[in-house]
């Protein structure tokens, strides 16, 4: 009944369009046995409604390799979805969608019919999550239609700081991203090739329009050398 956390599972759960019940175990308690969470009704749950994912204890909350960049990236496929989720008591359930965006939390173990009502409620919180993603991104391409690459940045920085992946807007708003990422490091790259006296000047325009994105130390780099 129980699966690890795994990209494997994930696409299964996915390509099933089920929510996902994560149970985040404590370090020597009771939610570590088998029948803490079991029956016949919770079977019935893991069978046909969601995908069970069984998550071992760890107590590093130290934070994460951060690469620069606005783009969320997945809790439950990361190095540490303990610290990722920001567990803090255990043991902590979490009802999430099949991306592992996550709906509700629990801190009790639930009985199968209150579960199954958490995880029928899915669907239409991943239908109005995507419908406001779905608002940014018109406004970030309104933006960008107006080859206003500063403004469409911290648009879309507003969908990625709601930290949810997978969903349709979301992943239309990371192409739109990596498109001005990659302008924005030709641009970079012209203007270090061209050089001339005008370059710190150019340098600093981008540093403006990136300054929040990992394309920010590669700017911070060509000022440095360009000195």
């Amino acid at each position: 009944m129980w699966e690890g956390p795994s990209a494997k599972i994930l696409e299964k759960a996915a390509a099933r369009k089920v929510a996902l019940f994560i149970l985040f175990v404590g370090e020597s308690d009771e939610s570590n046995e088998a029948a803490y969470i079991y029956g016949k009704d919770i079977i019935a749950l893991a069978t046909n409604k969601a995908t069970f994912i069984r998550v071992p204890y760890t107590s590093d909350r130290e934070p994460g390799w951060d690469d620069g960049s606005m783009v969320p990236t997945s809790k439950i496929l990361g190095s540490n979805p303990s610290r990722d989720y920001g567990i803090k008591t255990y043991p902590t359930m979490i009802v999430a969608d099949c991306y592992g965006n996550e709906c509700y939390r629990l801190t009790a173990k639930p009985d199968a019919s209150s579960l199954e009502k958490k995880i029928d409620a899915v669907a239409d919180t991943m239908k109005r999550s995507n419908e406001r993603l779905q608002k940014g991104l018109e406004s970030a391409k309104s933006a960008f239609e107006t080859k206003d690459r500063g403004k469409t940045l911290r648009t879309l920085a507003d969908n990625f700081k709601t930290g949810l992946v997978g969903l349709e807007a979301q992943e239309s708003s990371v192409k739109l991203y990596h498109e001005i990422i990659d302008a924005g490091r030709k641009d970079l790259d012209e203007a270090v090739a061209a050089g001339g006296k005008d370059l710190v000047t150019r340098l600093k325009d981008l540093k403006k329009i990136f300054k929040d994105t990992e394309l920010n130390k590669d700017i911070d780099a060509a000022l440095k050398n360009s000195k």
